[in-house]
């Protein structure tokens, strides 16, 4: 099995492994305490062309620790497989009747890493002056704000709630880059955007 297929199915497995896996109820103790709040699939936002993730809740639901794969096919850019960890926080919460919830702004922080042998945490041997290349081609540190509309279901369900999301985010790189060239690159140029949806057990 060639790279890229093994690639492909790494990142298979993983997604059916999280959308699998969540909905059922364990039997064992130790593994209900591995079983995430939430999974989500996502498009673009700078994690993948598609990504999947689970995620966990805490602070009376306001706050989400979740995890991500990410992939991006050879023909789109090149083969690349992101890692990710979100910080998400929901201040707000919009409540409309006993059904819908829209949270309208949500800080988020996450850092990604991108695998292969073409990404490094830092550059190895410079060919130019110490310090010229003081970023690393492999993690980028990230600010987003996302806005999320939920439905609640049944309550006697074992899926809680669907939604939908849009998250505008930006990394340390392209806010360097457009601090340094600010008088030519719009502001808004920096974010790019990702959209997904979300299942909550």
């Amino acid at each position: 099995m060639g790279r890229s297929m093994l690639k492909k199915s790494i990142f298979s497995g993983l997604i059916i492994i999280v959308l699998a896996t969540a909905p059922l109820h364990a039997q064992d103790s130790f593994f209900n305490r591995f079983k995430p709040d939430e999974v989500n699939i996502q498009y673009a936002g700078s994690i993948g062309f598609l990504s999947a993730g689970a995620g966990y809740h805490f602070f009376k639901k306001k706050t989400t620790l979740s995890f991500h794969v990410g992939y991006v096919p050879e023909n789109l850019g090149g083969e690349m497989t992101i890692l990710a960890v979100k910080f998400e926080y929901k201040p707000f919460a919009i409540k409309i009747k006993d059904k819908i919830i829209i949270h309208p702004i949500n800080p988020t922080f996450f850092p990604s890493y991108t695998l292969g042998q073409n990404f490094d945490f830092k550059f190895e041997k410079p060919q130019y002056r110490r310090g010229y290349y003081f970023w690393s081609s492999a993690l980028r540190l990230h600010l987003a704000f996302g806005t999320e509309v939920k439905l609640l279901t049944n309550k006697k369900s074992k899926i809680k709630a669907l939604s939908l999301y849009a998250e505008a985010n930006t990394n340390d790189l392209y806010m360097i880059s457009w601090f340094k060239n600010r008088e030519l690159a719009a502001f808004r140029d920096i974010f790019k955007m990702g959209y997904g949806v979300k299942m909550y057990f």
